[in-house]
């Protein structure tokens, strides 16, 4: 009996032992991911954190709070929404976790939840509610730019994207350099070599050739001699003399508040006696391919504050850059510096309030016109930073302009370059859908031409005409696509801005037109609209040649008259089943006779013509009426001169349609 008594402690000892060994296993598993977040090694952190809750819930609110800090931190606002989500389940509420949530949706572009988490915030901490009505705004616009999105195509360039971070797309030589913390192939990584923050390794620049028309690019090489071992990009190559301008990141002991250096975010967070990483500008210069003269720039204070994304004016005489240094309006802002004669910068100057919130501003682009584009979550809009438009120079500026939506999406945008200022180029972003954490995306304007085919029945009435054939001619591209009418006589096609079209309709048993059309895009009108109305073949039904005129008392065909004769010719041509009559008629003014040879000449000048280019004489004739088939009656030669104008005609009659 003692012996199973004692036999039954020692297995009861036993599962405790093992039960302690486990509680202690899992708390020191905590305690390590703790250290991880606190010392912004955020993905590890979250390695440690998913294994530890792979099948229980978090029941301390910490725990669930570090996790989804983990999560914002890295960017993941989809992982940290569903974690902050679980902190309503706690009676104790931090502002800054709601904050947090009601931010996570609005990012995921779910805007009525975070309308409503916007209004539990005011109920809860009333004291810091000062901007929910703002905030609830920016989400009411979201929601009404989404509902009628501006004419742009977003497309991810898929082949040049990755699983991770792809930013900062920018020309450089004859063709492009971008940002990515992608593994190259065939490199073994040490432990050293990845970002803690992240988990992926540390950016580096890569250059491609080119994007291709359908959005395919060539394979990325490193670029060479301008990277360093930490953080790269972005940047900005001035072509004029070869020197690039771009961001790096520097191992900085922590002496006051620091700023977060991932490229893509400017976080503020407290950790003291830590080293931190902060941004710094550098300079290089392109000669012979090679990189060479690695500059910082004089303005560099990596032991206070950070700056970077560098930005150059059309000029190049005006140095624009983002930075969290004292003085400014917010959690960073956007400064300047002009080019002194010697070749150095003057002292960095703020933007000015106009541009700059008390957000976050960052990313400073100038386009080739010299708009001013920069990203900021301080102005509202469609998520988290969006992409604004601004015209000036230095700290004159007008009032920024979002760029809506699809061009702006509920997550983070950021670093557009414009290929053709204000219709198309290429933008950095990530929204959902794409294949990493930051994507490269293509934007363009776009233009459709909507077309209508009507026919006239007896020249009486117009009616829609379905089934006609469509051809259009990309004329500046030389492309051609074929569409069909539907039942209410219309079609689309999807056009490139600024190229020019030629498009024909045709139908079996009416006359084929043809038009040219240029698909001029602005920001204002996005739709090229065109109608046809196919004449249907009935032989002896006439057709007026309009702008058909002849000298006083001449029947030379006048250059004017002969542009008109060459749509006759096009006609002839594209109908080549009908015979024509081509008659020439006069006013009532002059002699029978007269009028009748004067008419007779002018028909068959005409048709000399019309032969001359290509067309069989035997399908058309010439016949002069003078004045006995007038459009308009006019007793005793009572006319007006518009009158007189209007039976001084010159038509064609189709005589013949061969089945």
């Amino acid at each position: 009996m003692k012996t199973k008594i004692k036999s039954t402690v020692y297995v009861v000892l036993f599962f405790l032992l093992l039960f302690s060994v486990q509680t202690l296993f899992a708390q020191s598993k905590l305690e390590k991911a703790r250290k991880y977040k606190d010392n912004f090694q955020y993905a590890q952190a979250i390695s440690l954190y998913s294994s530890k809750f792979k099948s229980i819930t978090p029941r301390k609110e910490t725990d669930i709070k570090d996790i989804a800090h983990c999560y914002m931190m890295m960017n993941d606002l989809n992982s940290a929404q569903k974690w902050l989500s679980k902190i309503n389940s706690f009676t104790v509420y931090s502002p800054d976790e709601m904050l947090n949530y009601a931010i996570s949706l609005k990012s995921s572009g779910d805007y009525e939840n975070a309308i409503n988490q916007y209004k539990r915030f005011e109920s809860f901490f009333p004291e810091r509610s000062a901007k929910v009505n703002e905030w609830i705004k920016s989400c009411e616009i979201a929601q009404e730019w989404i509902a009628k999105p501006l004419a742009y195509e977003v497309i991810n360039v898929q082949n040049l994207n990755t699983e991770y971070s792809d930013f900062g797309l920018i020309p450089y030589k004859n063709g492009l350099m971008f940002s990515s913390d992608r593994k190259q192939e065939g490199v073994v990584y040490k432990p050293e070599d990845y970002f803690g923050w992240t988990g992926n390794p540390y950016l580096r620049f890569f250059n491609i050739s080119g994007i291709k028309e359908d959005n395919t690019s060539s394979f990325p090489d490193l670029s060479v001699g301008i990277n360093s071992s930490f953080h790269n990009g972005p940047g900005v190559f001035d072509s004029k003399t070869g020197i690039i301008y771009f961001t790096l990141t520097k191992m900085q002991k922590e002496k006051s508040l620091p700023t977060n250096s991932d490229p893509t975010s400017w976080v503020e967070v407290a950790n003291p006696d830590k080293y931190i990483n902060r941004l710094e500008i550098y300079t290089a210069i392109l000669k012979d391919n090679h990189w060479e003269n690695v500059t910082a720039f004089e303005y560099n204070n990596s032991d206070k504050y950070s700056v970077g994304h560098p930005a150059l004016s059309v000029d190049g005489n005006i140095l624009y850059f983002a930075s969290n240094m004292p003085g400014g309006y917010g959690n960073s802002d956007i400064y300047y510096c002009r080019k002194l004669p010697d070749g150095h910068w003057s002292s960095p100057k703020n933007a000015g309030n106009i541009i700059n919130s008390e957000g976050k501003e960052a990313f400073p682009v100038i386009a080739s016109d010299g708009a001013l584009y920069f990203s900021s979550d301080g102005f509202g809009g469609v998520g988290g930073l969006d992409i604004f438009r601004s015209t000036g120079i230095a700290d004159k500026w007008t009032t920024p302009e979002n760029m809506k939506y699809p061009f702006n999406s509920p997550r983070d945008d950021f670093q557009p370059y414009f290929t053709e200022p204000d219709i198309a180029g290429y933008l950095s972003s990530n929204r959902d859908g794409g294949k990493g954490e930051d994507d490269i995306y293509y934007f363009g304007k776009k233009i459709v031409i909507v077309g209508t085919v009507k026919t006239s029945l007896y020249g009486k009435s117009i009616a829609l005409l379905p089934g006609a054939e469509i051809k259009i001619e990309n004329i500046t591209k030389n492309k051609t696509d074929d569409k069909i009418s539907d039942k209410d006589g219309l079609f689309v096609e999807k056009a490139d801005c600024n190229n020019s079209y030629r498009i024909t309709a045709s139908k079996k048993g009416y006359l084929k037109q043809e038009k040219e059309i240029s698909a001029i895009c602005s920001v204002v009108n996005d739709t090229v609209h065109v109608e046809f109305i196919l004449d249907k073949l009935l032989e002896n039904k006439s057709f007026v040649l309009e702008n058909i005129y002849y000298d006083f008392d001449k029947w030379d065909i006048r250059p004017d008259a002969a542009v008109e004769l060459d749509k006759l010719v096009n006609i002839l041509k594209e109908n080549p089943e009908i015979d024509i009559e081509l008659g020439s008629h006069t006013d009532c003014r002059g002699t029978d006779p007269y009028n009748k040879s004067l008419s007779q000449k002018r028909a068959e000048a005409a048709v000399g013509y019309i032969i001359s280019k290509g067309i069989v004489s035997k399908r058309i004739s010439a016949k002069g009426y003078g004045e006995f088939k007038p459009r308009i009656d006019c007793p005793d030669g009572n006319c007006s001169d518009t009158e007189h104008q209007l039976n001084r005609r010159t038509e064609f009659t189709v005589t013949k349609v061969h089945k």
